[in-house]
Parts: C-alpha cells; structure tokens; sequence
C-alpha cells in the first residue's frame, strides 16, 4: 500500500464579548436563561431593518489579526453568504469573503517530541474575518443511535430525529464572531489541538474573548484529506498535485467542542478515510459532524463550495478601513513572548513556565509572587545580602520551589476544592510569604501544605505567619524536645539502628524519617540527623 500523508486545517469560529450584537444594540448575552430575550427586528431580520456594524468588534479582530501577524487590509467589506437553514433568520448571514480585515500571519507552536514528530511548527493564517453568529437550535429528540462506521453514508447527522421538534433561540444570533483560518500545514492531530490550545490562551491575553469550547464561545472545525506520499506538493500555501495525481476529496469535521475532541476527531478521520483508500474506495467533498459519544464522525451533508453560497457584497454597509477604525491599540504581552520571559528572568523550567502563563490571571499572580518573594527571604535571612544579589545567586532553586509550590501544591488544592485561580482570596504576597518561610527552613513541606490549605479554607486573606504559630506548624530546633523522639525511634527499630553502625550509611535517611513521621513533621531534619548520628555512636 503507498504511503498516505495526512493534510491538515483549521477553521475556528470565536464568539467576541462586546456588550452588543455585531449589527444591532441588543445585549451581547447568548447564554442567557430565557430564549428569545435579547432580540429586536435587526436580529430577527424584520423586513426594512437596516445592519449597523459594531465599531468595537472590527477593532478587536484587527487586534486578533496583529496578534496572529497578520496585515490588516485598507479596504475591507462585509458579504452576504446565501444559505437556507431555521438558525439563520435572513435566509443569507452577514460575513466576510475575499477581503477580510486580516490575512497571512502565522503562529510558531512548541510541540511535546514525545508524542509528536518536530519540536515546532509555523503555522500559516490564510485570514481572519468578522461575520455574525447564527441563532440556536434545539432538537427535542436526539438523532437514533448508530455507530460511527456503520454511518460513513447517509446518515441523519445531527438533525433531529423524524418525530422531534426543533427549537429556534434568537438570542445567540448577530452574535461578533471572527473565523480564524488557517493553511493546511499540521503534520498531526496533536499539532492541531496544540494550534486550538494556543490560540485560546492567545485569545484570553487579549481580552476579546472568554473562549470557553463548551459554551460554544470557540468552536473548532478541521479539514482533513489522505493524499499519496510524494504525489502532491503544498505551494503558496495550496495543495497541488503532482504528474496527474487525482487528490483525495477533503471533508471538514464539525462539532468538536472540546481539546480533547480535536484530537481525537482528526485521527478518527485519518484513520476512516485511509481504510477507505485501502479499500479502493473514494469519498466526495462533505461535512461531517463529531460525535463524542460514538467516538467517530457521522455524515451532515455533501461540502458546498463558495459559489453554492452565491456571496456578493453586502449593499447596507459600505466597504471601511479596519485601520482607521482600530487605531493604534498596543499588543499586550502575548503569552509566547512571557513564556519566555519567565524563563528568561525568573528562571523557571519550560513545563512550569508553560503551565504558568496559560492563564492570564496565574500569569499575573505568579508575577507578583515572584515581585514578592525576594523580598521576603531577604527579610527572613541573616545576611545582609540586597535582594538584587539573593535574585541572581539563587535564582534557580528559588524558581524551581516557587514553581513547584505554585503548578503542584497550589493548582493542586484548587483542583481539589472545585476552585477557580480568578477568584482566589490568597494575596501574592502571603503566598510569597509562605514560600519564603519554606525556603529558609522555618516550616517544612508537610506542614507548609496543611497552612496552604486553610489559608484556602480561610475564604479571606490571611498571614501564613500567624498559622504556622497558632497551629504550632514551624520546625522545632529544641534538641532536648527533638532527642526524646531520636531514642524513642532507635529503641523502636534496633536492627536499622545495628544495621547502620556496622556500616550501611544510608539507613540514616530511614532513621530520620521515623523521627519526623514521629514527631508529625516537626522537628528540624537536620537536628534531628545530628542528634542521630550521636546517639548511634554510644
């Protein structure tokens, strides 16, 4: 069998958060509770109403196109796309086609090597256009059960079955949404959802966007094609074939609401059309849907192409210069760009300062933790070392305790209680606080967590300081307290302790072990050692 290489898309819709719809002033609230409230004759396409663009949305996609690296057009309009479906209310929807306020940027990606094939990838963005939302469908019953490879043709998708209804909800429709393309340069599924997750962290620095995939505020659609190894070429960007090669028709997946499920679909894909092309067999240009429960994609429809949708400019809005309109609004810090920065300044491994800036609100926390600590351990040292010293010489292990107290313990807990990092009560600086109080020896690991836990617990901001010494947390250096538990551990364990004055040196961290499980974490590791050390010499 020749070799099939997998040609791959994306095609991400993200719904913005403007305080209105995109051509009307109703209430930007797709979400909300009682259907069909935030609505008015532009939304719902009364005749002789009349689209007014939102300033703000076609600043925020020149935003997002600058992000991307995009150019943003001069002259950009907006185009009627025909199509005949219940959530489209005008029977065409409002969009963008061949001049769309941004076009040719590109992402540059960091891959996981265990489980992909490069460390990186350039990914081309073909363009980003505004067009409105559509409005909100709700089928009674769900479509009868099948399973994903008994339904390659034919199947309902995910219609309604014959004896449901459907209901139409208008508030989600005129809703700013920007479509975000890309070329097909992903190798792999995991470059893809690498892609997805990039471009939601992206998205949430800018502030455009909540980008939460199950509420449908970033949908993902992917387009996937087998093609013959060494039979086809991507040139400008487009797939082209190579010696009379027929390419392999593409379908476009929908439905996928999840990383997960972009993944997982995209490889489903792959797999179904390359046991088609073993078989001999072919497929047409179609839409197919992602079902998470089946595992597979189930047919929708056959592809339309762009003059099925008959797109002309639309007649009600004149064409407009996105520059004009955004301005000069400054990028923030993108995350790709503090990522590096973290590990830059502040010393942190790759994998902590990944997991520290996928949210702006942790980015931002961790910033101040980290504004915070030096100047802590400078007031919890006895030297009179400045603060800029004790940054620079220790700056690795003060990284690699701050991360790991941060990523492990603190995400850890949060986790655990069901809690959100944007509604955290502890301060950066009691958090600093408490690493600081680690670091320099004052209450240990065990203890330092049982703190952590109820300054969560607290549901206020509270010194750390003030636990460790009402609970009687702080390591206890009181040989005469520490030594009960070392003679109490020997007399417990006589063959460790015979074992380790015939010469078996590690036995000590055993030993020691004991004395700080007996003492429940209390004692100072090291006195307790050296009180060993000297009762095992006797």
């Amino acid at each position: 069998m020749p070799e099939l290489i997998p040609v791959i898309g994306l095609e991400i819709h993200v719904e913005l958060k403007t305080k209105s719809k995109m051509f009307c002033s109703c209430p930007n609230d797709p979400d909300n509770s009682h259907p069909n409230t935030n609505i008015c004759p532009i939304c719902l396409a009364h005749p002789g109403t009349l689209p007014t663009p939102n300033q703000k949305a076609i600043e925020w996609t020149a935003l997002i196109g600058r992000a991307l690296g995009c150019s943003i057009r001069e002259l950009s309009k907006f185009d009627r796309k025909h199509y005949f479906y219940p959530d489209l209310p005008k029977g065409y929807q409002i969009s963008q086609y061949d001049e769309p306020i941004a076009e040719k940027g590109e992402l540059t990606l960091e891959l996981p090597l265990e489980v992909n094939t490069r460390d990186s990838a350039v990914i081309g963005i073909q363009r980003a256009h505004l067009e409105e939302d559509t409005a909100k469908l709700t089928h009674e019953v769900s479509h009868p059960e099948r399973s994903p490879k008994g339904a390659v043709e034919g199947s309902p998708g995910n219609k309604k079955s014959q004896s449901g209804a459907t209901l139409v909800d208008f508030n989600r429709a005129g809703v700013p949404l920007v479509e975000i393309v890309t070329y097909p340069n992903f190798k792999s599924a995991v470059e893809a959802k690498t892609f997805a997750q990039e471009l939601q962290t992206l998205l949430r620095y800018l502030k455009v966007s909540d980008a939460d995939m199950e509420k449908g505020q970033m949908r993902v659609e992917a387009n996937v094609s087998v093609q013959e190894a060494g039979k086809f070429e991507i040139v400008n960007e487009k797939v082209k074939p190579l010696a009379g090669y027929v390419l392999n028709n593409k379908v476009e997946v929908k439905n996928i609401n999840s990383f997960r499920a972009v993944e997982k679909a995209i490889e489903f894909e792959i797999k179904r059309q390359t046991e088609l092309f073993n078989n001999g067999e072919s497929w047409s240009q179609q839409t197919r849907g992602w079902d998470d429960s089946l595992g597979g994609t189930v047919m929708q429809r056959i592809k339309e192409n762009a003059e099925d949708y008959r797109y002309f400019p639309e007649p009600d809005i004149p064409p407009f210069n996105p520059l004009i309109i955004a301005g000069e609004t400054k990028l923030p810090e993108l995350p790709q760009a503090r990522r590096a920065r973290f590990k830059q300044e502040y010393g942190f491994s790759y994998s902590d300062a990944k997991i520290l800036t996928d949210s702006l609100h942790l980015a931002d926390f961790t910033e101040n933790v980290m504004s915070e600590l030096t100047d802590w351990l400078y007031s919890l040292s006895e030297t009179t070392t400045d603060t800029a010293t004790i940054k620079e010489q220790k700056k690795n292990k003060i990284a690699r305790l701050a991360g790991g107290w941060i990523t492990s313990k603190l995400l850890g807990l949060l986790n655990e209680k069901k809690m959100n990092i944007r509604i955290l009560k502890i301060s950066a600086e009691n958090f600093a606080e408490l690493v600081a109080l680690v670091y320099s020896g004052r209450v240990n690991s065990t203890n330092a967590q049982k703190i952590l836990g109820e300054m969560l617990d607290a549901g206020t901001d509270i010194d750390p300081t003030h636990i460790m010494e009402e609970k009687g947390y702080g390591l206890v250096s009181d040989e005469n307290k520490i030594n009960d538990a070392v003679q109490e551990v020997i007399r417990a364990n006589p063959k460790q302790a015979a074992e380790f004055r015939a010469g078996k040196e590690p036995l000590i961290h055993f030993l020691k072990g004991m004395v700080m499980k007996t003492t429940e974490g209390g004692a100072d590791p090291a006195v307790a050692e050296k009180l060993l050390r000297e009762q095992l010499k006797k």
